[in-house]
């Protein structure tokens, strides 16, 4: 009796804490920051669209979500705080992904990383269960704060099913009819994954087409980049010959790039540039690799912009994602060989006038939205590359791949402005000079949306809210990632 009294004690406890942990959750939610203006006019700043033009003592004209640019005054309020300042367009990063519509609510959290970084649009390279991109749909619809997003919807594959929002193709036809289903979920893009021939990717590529898509994705691992036809390469997949990787997995795809030489990068180089291949390298991937095994890297802002579960559950080097447990020494090492290759590709490409886009894989150890694609950022510019012309990719070229009229500012454009004090097309280091961000046409404060992140961190590392999130982390990752 005294046994039974006590499990159902027990049992009542744990009820109890699951009913606080969802009251909080879902009634104490953090109010998303506002706006501090709405319709208002900038004057004597600089624009700036990367690599394209520059116009200096401008105004610029925000009022119904659209940018107007005239040298004749109305009567909206001229901001004069911003008078002398740097505009670009807003950031879009080419490659991301969102968290599930589960029980801690991350989306949210997720887009104000973003914001916060002067990410406006976004693309979402495939929607692991299928409730992440809805979810962002559906904060976008109520006017939250979240970016703009071109969404790829389920991953497309032939034989095996890695993530449960997964179609699954066997012959062309398969191919048309799941370009077909994506598209009428909303989605912009096709998310080519594994297993794929090259004559299912072209019936993917074709199906696109004929709707106004455009195809990314990996480079199968059975075959090279020059096999594949891929037209838009994530991750830098398929440089190097998979007959030289010691295994399949993702951290020797990435990561083991030690057989690649300079004649191996001749080669890709002139494929890439005689088939106009893009390329979206998502090279910080590789740093962030390092902090499972690295506390100096461990430690960094990325760790501290997102609730603690990431580090201590899903990022854990024993118990987390499980193609990322138990590595040896070597692969950190190879990892390091292999970002300073991969730099020495982007320079090359760059210099030869490829396309190559600024994206983050958001999610991968140790990386954060928003602060990643700085990183990235950064390391195109640590790689030799001109900091305009990494602003270059991280606004209108990516705008032109994507085909919607992001990333530059023009007139009658949606108003997706970023504010620097200092000239960021001089340094990157100017990036931390960020001052404000308009999202379709309001203005937020960078110091208000930092606020409203330090808010929601508080949030979820109140109790005990963290211990049932850590739980609830724990078996999302061993679900989630059973078949990678």
């Amino acid at each position: 009796m005294k046994l039974f009294f006590k499990r159902s004690l027990a049992a009542l406890l744990l009820l109890a804490l699951l009913a606080v942990a969802i009251w909080l959750l879902v009634f104490r939610v953090p109010a998303p920051p506002s706006p501090a203006y709405e319709a208002f006019a900038l004057e004597d700043v600089t624009i700036v669209n990367p690599m394209l033009d520059r116009t200096s003592q401008a105004r610029i004209e925000v009022e119904g979500g659209k940018v107007g640019l005239s040298d004749a005054g109305t009567n909206l309020p001229v901001l004069d705080e911003y008078r002398g300042k740097f505009v670009l367009p807003g950031f879009i990063d080419m490659h991301t992904h969102l968290p599930g519509d589960n029980l801690l609510k991350l989306t949210r959290h997720y887009g104000l990383l973003h914001l916060t970084h002067g990410v406006t649009t976004i693309r979402s390279a495939g929607d692991i269960d299928g409730t992440a991109d809805p979810a962002a749909r559906k904060l976008i619809g109520k006017d939250i704060p979240f970016p703009s997003m071109i969404s790829c919807g389920p991953f497309v594959s032939k034989g095996k099913k890695v993530w449960p929002n997964t179609l699954l193709v066997e012959t062309v036809s398969d191919a048309e009819r799941a370009v077909a289903r994506v598209a009428e979920g909303g989605n912009g893009c096709i998310k080519a994954y594994e297993g794929l021939t090259p004559e299912l990717i072209r019936g993917l590529i074709a199906a696109a087409d004929a709707r106004g898509m455009h195809v990314i994705g990996h480079v199968p691992v059975e075959m090279t980049l020059e096999k594949s036809g891929i037209p838009d390469v994530q991750h830098f997949f398929g440089v190097p010959d998979p007959s030289t990787l010691d295994g399949h997995e993702v951290t020797y795809r990435n990561g083991d790039w030690s057989d690649v030489g300079a004649e191996r990068l001749d080669a890709v180089q002139s494929h890439i540039l005689a088939k106009g291949i893009r390329n979206t390298p998502t090279i910080a991937t590789l740093e962030g690799f390092q902090g499972l095994t690295d506390p100096a890297v461990a430690s960094r802002r990325s760790k501290a912009l997102l609730p603690s579960f990431f580090a201590d559950v899903v990022w854990n080097s024993k118990t987390g994602l499980p193609v990322y447990r138990g590595l040896e020494k070597e692969r950190f090492a190879q990892a390091a060989g292999a970002l300073a290759l991969k730099q020495q590709l982007v320079k090359r490409l760059s210099d030869q006038g490829a396309v190559l886009h600024i994206g983050t894989d958001a999610g991968q150890p140790f990386t954060a939205p928003g602060w990643s694609f700085w990183r990235e950022m950064r390391l195109f510019e640590k790689a030799g590359v001109a900091p305009e012309q990494v602003l270059a990719y991280a606004t209108n070229v990516a705008g032109t791949s994507l085909g919607n009229g992001a990333g530059r500012i023009a007139q009658g454009s949606q108003a997706d402005l970023l504010i620097f004090g200092r000239d960021p097309t001089q340094s990157l280091g100017a990036l931390d000079s960020l001052e404000a961000v308009v999202l379709r046409g309001k203005l937020y404060t960078r110091a208000e949306l930092e606020r409203a992140v330090r808010q929601s961190l508080e949030h979820y590392e109140a109790w005990p809210l963290r211990a049932i999130a850590a739980k609830a982390a724990q078996r999302t990752v061993d679900e989630a990632a059973r078949n990678f």
